[in-house]
């Protein structure tokens, strides 16, 4: 049994059973032990204090005020050790303990909550700080340990990370509800020549995706603006100003399957954004972090194939 001073903890535990019993005889049965036992304890605790504990009238155990003050503090003191049984179980069942989580903004505001959601029902000790940045960004974090895992639009490229895959996105065609191909069925890059283009910015890694696609054809198109998100494009597609590609989860972050501003249509020749996780390569074993990341996998494959 451990110390606490020149004190034992079982010491301790037989003067909380015995004030809390109001007898030594009820602390002795509380505890599982004979009355001497306990009356032994007692007195080795006295004698280790120094002063006495407790005084007898009428059958009764009347502390001293010594005692009272005493007793206090070891009422804290079993209080946290009773927290931190609590706690040793929580984290034996997969259930304690925080976990940093960045993402690109579009899974942040799409998937994110609802993964995080659906997985603090199930381990309700869990604590997260979420984060929205860039795929670039994310790789990084997770590189450099300012964040446990990440999800990206870009597979890692740096020693530290592992990258996996989870899915891929069709990119769809945006047009303004009045423009003269809203009617297609789906829009061919060529279809897009001359067209004024609101386009992502060069630090998103979907813009170099969307490019390929029409530099192979050798399609032409007239960019106005370059936006650092894809929402942002959306915005401009719905005010009029030109005709984008993108990823569908801008449009499902924008409600914009219900705009009638906005005509989605499919893109060809066939362009996939992919999503990837990225987790730190040499990581200490954290069963709540392999726990999360199995549910991220899972949770948003079957959502973005929902996208798609």
């Amino acid at each position: 049994m451990g110390q606490v001073g020149h004190m034992k903890v079982r010491q301790l535990e037989a003067f909380q059973a015995t004030v809390l019993t109001g007898s030594v005889t009820a602390a002795a049965n509380r505890l599982n032990v004979s009355q001497p036992a306990v009356s032994q304890l007692l007195g080795q605790l006295e004698r280790a204090c120094g002063f006495k504990l407790y005084d007898r009238r009428g059958g009764k155990i009347v502390l001293t005020r010594e005692a009272e003050a005493l007793y206090a503090e070891v009422s804290r003191m079993f209080v946290n050790v009773d927290r931190i049984s609590r706690v040793a179980a929580a984290i034996r069942e997969n259930n304690w303990g925080a976990l940093r989580v960045a993402s690109f903004p579009a899974i942040s505001r799409c998937l994110m909550p609802k993964i995080i959601l659906e997985f603090l029902r199930d381990h309700c000790a869990a604590r997260f700080h979420v984060q929205s940045m860039r795929s670039r960004a994310v790789i990084d974090a997770v590189a450099t340990q300012h964040v446990d895992i990440g999800v990206s639009s870009i597979a890692g490229d740096r020693p530290e990370v592992e990258s996996t895959f989870v899915h891929a996105m069709r990119a769809i065609c945006l047009l303004p509800s009045r423009h003269r191909l809203a009617e297609h069925l789906s829009i061919h890059a060529r279809d897009l020549e001359g067209e004024p283009f609101i386009s992502l910015g060069l630090q998103d890694g979907s813009k170099n995706i969307v490019d390929r696609a029409f530099d192979q054809l050798t399609v032409r198109r007239k960019v106005l603006i370059e936006c650092g998100q894809s929402e942002t494009v959306y915005s401009f597609v719905a005010a009029g100003a030109g005709v984008a590609v993108v990823d569908p989860l801008c449009v499902y972050n924008q409600n914009g399957f219900c705009d009638p501003r906005v005509r989605v249509l499919p893109f060809l020749p066939e362009v996939e954004f992919g999503v990837w996780v990225i987790k730190q390569r040499s990581s200490k074993p954290y069963a709540l972090l392999d726990e999360f990341e199995k549910r991220l996998r899972s949770m948003a494959s079957a959502q973005l194939i929902d996208l798609n």
